[in-house]
């Protein structure tokens, strides 16, 4: 019940659209129970009077044989176009606020997968993610379409249908009326069933995407390695237990409808069996054992559509869950309770007796503690699993540590505002990750207000001018997906020129060349220490000759500080940043 009253919450802001639409089914309703008046009343009334006058209700007088017949089928079209146009509006009415839950549901499941912690996507396929929002979220648009408004319409319609067929004869419509304890048993005994693989096969479907979204993005290896069969192969696996949960789902849909089917027609033969006999007696007319008949159809469909409601809300359940399921996540790296905005002062850095692992048992960083003080440049060295990184990823808080603090200008990270620490922070990655837009827009991505002329001096600065300037459209020149046109020298050209054109405080810099080749290192380098002289510069490297001359280098061992001091310092000590020093020269020659 729970799952039901947090979609109901979804839909309390279209209240009025909703009861709009309620009345309009009312309409329809009404209408959709007139149908078959008019057949009856030429059945009782006209045909038995064939060749003289008859009366119509509500008309003074007799009428000719001609005239009555056309005022029942002119009655006839009429009620059906009535009805056909208020199911129309109604139903639009119904999708369009159908739509907008589903719209503002997905909005706040992507937002909310926006502001999870690092942590939660390390250990989420990014494919299960995005199937959660693009399919699964498409739950709540079935509750309300096929759920909520199938069970109002079908509710009053058989209120209505059995007050007449009561009222006109109890005795059929109890008969009518037996073979409901079986159709509810077998609305009981599949819903479950239909529950648990429709819950199958959407966490396959969402297999089938990861597999589809990783193959994708991993295309240039997957050439490289000559894995395209294994990688179809892997695929069509996927696929097969997609299919085959599909085809169980689909066995289970259809014996499902042939069992309801079976029991209607059961008490449809009852009923005609029994009418006919009434008719014959004489205690009922033709024109009201068709009238039985017809709503007979129209007291079993709604029981019918019940069943199948039931059974599509239990497959959008298991949808329902995994999306409740991300929003139910905790966000263990969220604003605190009167978290401040972020004071912005010199850039000063300090973790004090930090501790930190992705996984309990595996400790990455054990009472680090260090300090950079304002516009001075540090960097951070050491083995494969010494931490560096990590530490990165703490200032600006991706992480929070199991224990210890990170402070920022003397300000306690976990206690002011993410979004406003973060506007201080500015973050050069190994690898340049671009969005699927242009040069410009890419560049300015951290600083969108940032006019054209702004973005080339930025662009200048981190010399990426000239190639940007040398591309057929220049600035407006699209990168394509994650920057495949351009080179690795260019991407990182424009992620430098994204820093400065941030021009924040403080600087982090996560191998910014090590992923690319000498010549290309030593042509960017000068770029990287323009952009290093005003702010506090955070960098972790391997290539210790691009780090060598800075202010201060901390050396990490097993999430220890072991070692700091400058280049030369240090290589005098002969320790652990000496034998780095020696291993990355024989590499190099």
């Amino acid at each position: 019940m729970n799952l039901y009253r947090r979609i109901v919450f979804y839909y309390r802001p279209f209240l009025r659209p909703i009861f709009f639409s309620l009345l309009l089914m009312l309409g329809s309703i009404a209408f959709n129970l007139l149908k078959p008046w008019p057949v009856k009343f030429v059945l009782d009334e006209v045909l038995k009077k064939q060749g003289s006058v008859c009366h119509v209700p509500f008309w003074s007088g007799d009428l000719s044989f001609d005239a009555v017949l056309l005022i029942a089928v002119t009655a006839l079209v009429g009620i059906h176009l009535a009805w056909g146009w208020l199911n129309l509006l109604g139903n639009y009415w119904l999708i369009e606020v159908g739509l907008r839950a589903l719209l503002r549901l997905r909005t706040e499941v992507y937002a909310y997968l926006q502001s999870l912690p690092l942590r939660y996507h390390d250990s989420h396929k990014s494919g299960d993610s995005t199937f959660r929002v693009a399919y699964d979220t498409q739950a709540i648009q079935t509750f309300f379409n096929r759920g909520f408004a199938t069970i109002i319409g079908s509710s009053l319609t058989l209120l209505g249908v059995f007050a007449w067929m009561f009222h006109k004869n109890p005795w059929l419509s109890f008969l009518a009326l037996l073979v409901v304890p079986f159709l509810l048993g077998a609305i009981w005994f599949f819903a479950q069933r239909i529950r648990d693989e429709s819950a199958r096969l959407q966490q396959e479907e969402s297999d089938v995407l990861s597999r589809v979204s990783e193959g994708l993005s991993s295309i240039r290896m997957i050439h490289a390695f000559g894995r395209e069969e294994h990688e179809v192969s892997a695929f069509q696996r996927d696929c097969e237990e997609s299919l085959e949960a599909n085809r169980k789902l689909t066995l289970t849909n259809v014996s499902s409808s042939l069992v309801v089917g079976c029991i209607t027609a059961l008490g449809a033969a009852f009923l005609l069996y029994f009418g006919a006999r009434e008719v014959h007696a004489g205690h009922l007319s033709v024109g009201d054992l068709y009238l039985f008949i017809t709503y007979l159809t129209m007291l079993y469909q709604p029981l019918e559509q019940l069943s199948y409601t039931a059974w599509a809300m239990e497959g959008a359940a298991a949808g329902a869950a995994r999306v409740f399921e991300v929003l139910d996540t905790e966000n263990d790296v969220k604003d605190a309770p009167g978290a401040v905005p972020f004071r912005s002062g010199g850039g000063r850095i300090e973790l004090d007796h930090v501790f930190f692992g992705y996984e309990p048992s595996r400790p990455v960083l054990n009472g680090l503690s260090l300090v950079i003080e304002p516009g001075k440049t540090v960097a951070i060295v050491g083995g494969t699993g010494a931490g560096k990184t990590t530490v990165l990823s703490l200032v600006p808080r991706f992480y929070d540590p199991s224990g210890g603090r990170v402070l920022v200008d003397g300000q306690d990270v976990a206690g002011v505002q993410k979004s406003s620490l973060r506007r201080e922070i500015s973050l050069v990655l190994q690898e340049t990750i671009l969005l699927n837009g242009s040069v410009a827009e890419n560049i300015a991505y951290g600083c969108p207000q940032a006019t054209l002329s702004q973005v080339r001096e930025a662009a200048t600065a981190a010399q990426a001018h000239e190639f940007i300037s040398a591309m057929p459209q220049g600035y407006d020149t699209p990168v394509g997906e994650r920057g495949v046109r351009l080179s690795g020298g260019q991407r990182q050209r424009i992620g430098i020129a994204r820093a400065f054109l941030r021009n924040s405080p403080i600087l982090l810099l996560d191998e910014p060349t090590s992923a690319l080749d000498l010549k290309t290192e030593a042509e960017l380098m000068g770029a990287l220490k323009a952009l290093m002289r005003k702010p506090t510069t955070l960098i972790v490297t391997h290539r210790l000759s691009t780090i060598h001359d800075v202010d201060v280098i901390y050396v990490l061992q097993d999430g220890r500080l072991v070692e700091s001091g400058s280049g030369p310092e240090l290589l005098k000590l002969g320790g652990v940043y000496a034998s780095l020093w020696q291993a990355g020269e024989k590499v190099v020659s």
